[in-house]
């Protein structure tokens, strides 16, 4: 039936007034995981109940006190209000009574599923709480086992302090730097003074920023004069600095002359300071005291110091640290206190318990920096009010226990976009740079010569040499226009120009080192990367006649001198001279005597091989890198145990690139028995490791021609690591023989065996993997196939018997790759050539046993799982691409 306006809005009245049923079945949308119907969430945030949501209703429980022990009673009050009930009550009521009777008569079960859940959340090993925990644990009080105590450091403090340490040290612009208490002092005062320069510094930064500490002092030092005695002020300059340099002459500021001043004058001078009044007295006070008690000097102990009117511990002990240099204890200001418990190191209540705290485990060496450490930062980064959290290193790295997670990324930025802006004004190239061709680029032009010479996809030519990869450089020439743009822009852009650009320059003249001098002159102390190309012109080898050889020697000696004078930031050099001399290559050396510490550094002489050259260039590339074999640090690699030993060795053992190997086939941990000091074939270049080169302008590989380069990842000999002891012999061998892919480039068998006549038969069976590769044949038609004859296969059969006698075979995986032949002129040079690997294949059936056995015919694919099942007495499946063998 329909109900009057008047009738709903009382109902609404009396039921907004009305208090709400309070039963222990409403404490199921609190509970875990609760499901709340949407309709409840509908039904509270209604239009009409929004309007008297903010009516003064009284409940009856905020009238009526509660009793004190409602949770033990609950049961015995639940049965007595279960009597009063009426009759349709109690059918109305009859699930709720039950649940409240459920939970009160069960409380053990109840509670201890949330436990055993809350517990297991809490103990999950991968969740974010237990991590953050025992990251951020503060110091704490550990029980020895012999009843003995002591302080537990915080979890990663020395990874904090470290990442503060360094931080502070690349930008060392906070006013404690060079305005703090420790560096106030008169210079030119005699070291008594020199000591109550500090005190009375360390007195009046009570409550003081170290800026008007220092222009107080600084009055101090030269206005402080007895009593009635003139002051001439003098009309600042608006050019000179605040705080003006010493001069020659001795300071104002001294035992006698605050003896002697007067209260309204010395009040007067350190006005600026905080609690000026106070800190008169005090020093006035002290005065008297160091005269008659300590013989106008400063006392020698904390407990003297802190004796002093207006001297507290933090004084004392940074006092002791600046004047005496006895650090007996950590000066704990407002920073020092604040940033400590921001971290979470401890829970201090004041800087004297922070001191206490700190000197029972951080170790002694650190007491006198950390004052200046955690001072500065928070003066600068960490600030009372406002911390810059974006500037800190620490941000991001969820060490700090404090840090305002919105301001991770907000500062660190902008260096990254502005490189993204010069990258895409080209400013900043992916290739190396030639100064000499820029001149000649048009503002248009797309492409350059010189960055495409070396081509990917291009044939080697005449070359010896094929880098692998090699950027496609699209660009026009430099937008120099961006540093006539302001000062500032020249000065940002140029910086960041000079720091991340690889430059190449010739230098067989004097005229272009003249050349490059003026062209970077206002920048070179940012240049990082340089390729020097000392020539000579006209493909000659530089000597030490005259001409063209000493201008080239002259040239390359100032060039050495600039680089030590104007080039610190320099740490990535190659040089390129063609020389087969041994006397100009060590005169050449001898003139890097002055360069500067470099990261990387390569050499490279000429296309052939000279060891003697050689290994001067080594030492030289050594020398300025400071990693000569003299002056290196032994490293420890017998204390550490024995695991690490292993992977240490099968880092240096196993982690080389072959050059002589194809670059589509090229991988670490190959190592092929050829003979490498052949000349190399035109068609089949060496590949470049691509490390070698420090700048990226050419390659520096050792294999087959004279160079060195510090960052050269090429395959070289183990031979040294077999020669330290027997016990490491043992372990190089096992992990050289057992880690490493051998493979025989050649189809000779004779030059196989001269190979393994030298290596023992205990290295023979830690062998897991072995390649013959037969490489690609070019048959001219005076120069056919071989013919199938037992004199052809017999050396074969003498290999294969001793492979069966020397080699584990359970553990050993055989791999025969043919490639086949080409340019076959005659028409039976691929048919005899099928013929011959069918025959030797079959003598292969003597390995029977193998782990493995594949093989790889590219003339003759459908003879392959019939190989291989002769061999591993099973069908296999084929394949469509050749594999790696070289």
């Amino acid at each position: 039936m329909r109900t009057s306006r008047t009738s709903q809005d009382t109902a609404k009245l009396v039921q907004a007034l009305s208090p709400p049923a309070r039963t222990r079945s409403a404490l199921r949308s609190f509970a875990l995981n609760a499901a709340v119907p949407a309709a409840q969430f509908d039904q509270s945030l209604s239009d009409d109940e929004s309007s008297l949501s903010s009516v003064n209703t009284v409940d009856i429980e905020d009238i009526v006190e509660p009793p004190a022990k409602r949770r033990k009673a609950a049961v015995d009050s639940a049965k007595k209000a279960s009597k009063v009930v009426t009759a349709g009550d109690a059918q109305g009521r009859q699930s709720r009574r039950s649940t409240r009777t459920g939970i009160k008569d069960e409380p053990e079960e109840t509670k201890e599923p949330l436990k055993t859940r809350r517990s297991a959340i809490k103990s999950e090993p991968g969740s974010k709480e237990v991590q953050q925990k025992a990251r951020r644990a503060p110091a704490r009080k550990l029980k020895s086992p012999d009843g003995s105590y002591r302080m537990e450091p915080p979890s990663n403090w020395e990874t904090i302090y470290s990442t503060v340490k360094k931080m502070r040290e690349e930008n060392p612009t906070a006013p404690v730097d060079t305005m703090g208490c420790a560096e106030l002092y008169w210079r030119a005062s005699s070291a008594r003074d020199r000591r109550y320069h500090i005190l009375t510094a360390l007195m009046l930064s009570s409550q003081t920023k170290d800026t008007v500490t220092a222009v107080a002092m600084h009055r101090l030092h030269t206005e402080l004069g007895q009593d009635g005695t003139e002051v001439t002020v003098k009309s600042e300059d608006p050019d000179e600095p605040a705080v003006k340099t010493e001069d020659s002459k001795d300071s104002t500021l001294n035992l006698e002359n605050i003896l002697a001043v007067s209260p309204e004058r010395l009040n007067h001078l350190i006005g600026t300071v905080g609690f000026h009044n106070n800190k008169t007295k005090y020093i006035k006070a002290a005065a008297l005291i160091l005269r008659d008690q300590h013989d106008s000097d400063i006392p020698s102990t904390p407990e003297g110091l802190m004796k002093l009117p207006g001297v507290g511990p933090k004084m004392a002990y940074l006092c002791m640290s600046a004047a005496w240099g006895k650090h007996l204890g950590i000066g704990v200001d407002v920073h020092v206190h604040r940033i400590t418990n921001l971290w979470g190191w401890h829970k201090t209540k004041n800087p004297e318990e922070t001191r206490m705290a700190l000197e029972s485990w951080l170790p002694h060496d650190k007491w006198h920096e950390i004052n200046k450490l955690l001072v500065g930062l928070g003066q600068t980064v960490c600030l009372p009010v406002g911390r810059r959290c974006n500037q800190c290193d620490l941000a991001g790295t969820k060490l700090c226990k404090s840090e305002v997670k919105g301001l991770v990324t907000k500062g660190k930025k902008t260096g990254h976009v502005q490189i993204r802006i010069f990258r895409y004004a080209w400013l900043l190239r992916p290739c190396t740079l030639d100064l000499r061709y820029e001149k000649h680029r048009t503002v248009r032009q797309i492409g350059n010569i010189q960055c495409n010479r070396f081509h990917g996809y291009m044939p080697p030519g005449r070359m010896p040499w094929l880098i692998v990869r090699h950027i496609d450089c699209r660009h026009p020439r430099l937008p120099t226009q961006l540093f006539a743009v302001s000062r500032a822009m020249r000065e940002q852009a140029g910086a960041i120009f000079f720091r991340m650009t690889r430059f190449s320059i010739k230098l067989d003249t004097v005229a272009q080192f003249r050349l490059f001098r003026s062209a970077t002159a206002w920048g070179v102390h940012h240049i990082r990367s340089l390729h020097v190309d000392m020539g000579p012109a006209y493909n000659r080898y530089l000597g030490l006649g005259v001409g063209i050889h000493s201008r080239v020697m002259k040239t390359w000696t100032r060039f050495c001198q600039a680089a030590a004078e104007g080039m610190p930031s320099l740490r990535h050099f190659s040089l390129k001279c063609r020389v087969r001399d041994f006397e100009v290559a060590c005169k050449m050396m001898v003139a890097m005597d002055p360069f500067p510490l470099l990261s990387n550094c390569a050499i490279h002489m000429m296309t052939s091989v000279d060891e003697d050259i050689r290994r001067v260039i080594k030492r030289a590339a050594w020398r300025v890198t400071g990693t000569l074999p003299d002056n290196m640090p032994v490293f420890p690699y017998l204390r550490l145990p024995k695991e690490i030993q292993l992977m240490v060795l099968e880092a240096l053992l196993t982690d080389r690139s072959d050059p002589y190997l194809a670059s589509a086939e090229n991988d670490n941990g190959i190592v092929t028995f050829q003979d490498r000091l052949n000349d190399r074939h035109v068609v089949f270049p060496l590949t470049c490791c691509e490390n070698c080169s420090p700048v990226g302008a050419m390659c520096f590989c050792h294999s087959r021609q004279t160079s060195f380069s510090t960052s050269c990842k090429c395959f070289s000999s183990p031979l040294p690591y077999f020669l330290v002891s027997r016990g490491f012999y043992e372990d190089a061998r096992r992990i050289f023989f057992s880690k490493n892919h051998f493979a025989f480039l050649e189809e000779d068998p004779e030059f196989m065996m001269r190979f393994w006549h030298y290596i023992p038969t205990q290295s023979f069976m830690r062998i897991r993997q072995l390649s013959f590769k037969f490489p690609l044949s070019y048959r001219m038609p005076y120069r056919p196939g071989k013919l199938v004859d037992h004199s052809t296969l017999l050396p074969w059969l003498i290999l294969l018997r001793f492979i069966r006698e020397h080699f584990d075979l359970p553990r050993l995986s055989l791999t025969i790759v043919d490639l086949g032949t080409k340019n076959a002129f005659a028409g039976n040079t691929t048919e005899y050539r099928i013929k011959f690997m069918r025959k030797l294949l079959k003598s292969f059936v003597e390995l029977r046993g193998l782990r493995n056995f594949r093989v790889y015919l590219a003339d003759d694919r459908m003879y392959e799982q019939i190989a291989e099942g002769a061999v591993l007495g099973r069908r296999s499946r084929s394949r469509d691409n050749l594999p790696f063998v070289g």
